[in-house]
Parts: C-alpha cells; sequence; structure tokens
C-alpha cells in the first residue's frame, strides 16, 4: 500500500510507461479469438483508469476540489472493471463456459442502456461489489461516499462551498470551509486504487493465459466454435 499520494503517482506513471499501443491476436486461430477481444477491451479500461487519476489528480493541484472527486469516483469505476475482469476470466477457467463469458464480455464492450441494437450494459455496481467481496464491504461504502459527492446533494454542494456564521445568519460561499476532508477523501481513493493496481494486473496476467488455455481445450475438443 502506497503511504501517500506523490508515492501513488510515481507508481502511477510506472503503468503509464508500460501502457501498451497496439493489442494483435497471438495467432489467426480461432482459439485466440476470446482472449484478444477480452484484452484489447481490459487494455482500453486501463487507459481510462490512467486518464481519469491523473485528471483528478490535476485538479486536485489546482484545488478544484469537487471536480477532483468526481474524476476520482470515475476512476474508481473504471479500477473496479479491471478486478471484474479477472473474476469473470476466473469463473471462466473454473466453469468451461465459454458462453456466459462472451456474453459478459459482450456487455462490457458494448453495452448501451435501454437500447436493443446493443447488450445491456453491465452495471457499475456489480463491477464495485466484485471488488468488495474481497474487502469485507469497504469497497463500496467508499464508493457511496463518493457518490454523496459527485452528485448534487448536501455534501456536494452546500457541504462543499457553504460556510454558516450562526451569530450574523451570513452564508459565506466559494472556498471549500472542509478543505482538508475534501484533500483527503481524494487522496485516499486514488492511494486505495493505484496501491491495488499491482495486484489486479499481476492477476490478471495468470488469470488470462489460463483462460487461453482453457480455449484451446477447447477447441480441441470441437465445442468452442458452438459457444463463439
Amino acid at each position: 500500500m502506497y503511504t501517500d499520494i506523490s508515492e501513488a503517482m510515481v507508481g502511477l506513471s510506472v503503468w503509464k510507461k508500460n501502457r501498451r499501443t497496439s493489442i494483435k491476436p497471438l495467432s489467426k486461430n480461432i482459439a485466440y479469438k476470446p482472449t484478444f477481444d477480452t484484452d484489447y477491451y481490459r487494455e482500453s479500461a486501463l487507459y481510462r483508469f490512467i486518464e481519469l487519476v491523473e485528471s483528478s489528480i490535476h485538479l486536485y493541484r489546482a484545488n478544484h476540489l469537487i471536480g477532483a472527486i468526481v474524476l476520482a469516483r470515475a476512476a474508481q469505476e473504471s479500477f473496479a472493471v479491471l478486478w471484474y475482469i479477472n473474476t469473470k476470466l476466473g469463473t471462466f477457467v473454473r466453469t468451461k463456459d465459454l458462453a456466459q463469458f462472451r456474453k459478459v464480455m459482450s456487455r462490457l464492450t458494448l453495452g448501451w442502456s435501454n437500447d436493443v441494437e446493443f447488450p445491456e450494459k453491465i452495471n457499475v455496481f456489480d463491477c464495485i461489489d466484485s471488488v468488495d467481496k474481497s474487502l469485507e464491504g469497504k469497497f463500496r461504502k467508499h464508493y457511496e461516499m463518493l457518490c454523496e459527492y459527485a452528485h448534487p446533494n448536501y455534501s456536494g454542494t452546500f457541504g462543499a462551498y457553504g460556510s454558516p456564521n450562526e451569530e450574523t445568519l451570513e452564508v459565506t460561499l466559494g472556498e471549500y470551509p472542509r478543505q482538508n476532508n475534501l484533500k483527503k477523501l481524494i487522496e485516499t481513493t486514488l492511494i486505495i486504487c493505484l496501491s491495488l493496481l499491482e495486484t489486479v494486473q499481476d492477476e490478471y496476467e495468470e488469470v488470462i493465459n489460463s483462460a487461453l488455455d482453457i480455449c484451446h481445450e477447447l477447441h480441441k475438443n470441437g465445442t468452442l466454435e458452438e459457444q463463439l
């Protein structure tokens, strides 16, 4: 676990440097298609995560704290997608149910809300909860707290900008009277996600290779194409 936001951002710079700019199937063999489709979507989600973290920290340093929280929340969602993919790959490796795995990945890759031409999207809470199962409820609780700031509720409006004076009945606006709390929330969100990223990346390398082995097995048995 990173100890502070500066250390976490140094870690992010390493992941940013190691991003892939091209995803190619290892072979034209059809057995590679399921993991190839997963890989390019998954790398896209990593790109999104990195951009959102960098954007959040940019606003944080400019003292635009509500904007930074909104982006930190989006980064947490994107991190959860990376975790969710790992869990679904793991399920596929155990069950060898390629059709179900392909359905999940189709909903992630092409998902849309209320449009019959596209598969129904995966609810972000499904991804959040996939992380939450390993973190004893803490991950979703933290996300829900960010939601209070991301929406124009008390925390994201008057609670963020307003400072009442009970004696004069004056309300001062325009600054962050709870600035330290807001900054701590942003820092904690980004530190948690970036600290867990290495574990998620390592697990992905292992599980995607295991999934590829299963695809080869299904292809050898003649049951791959019927599940695509």
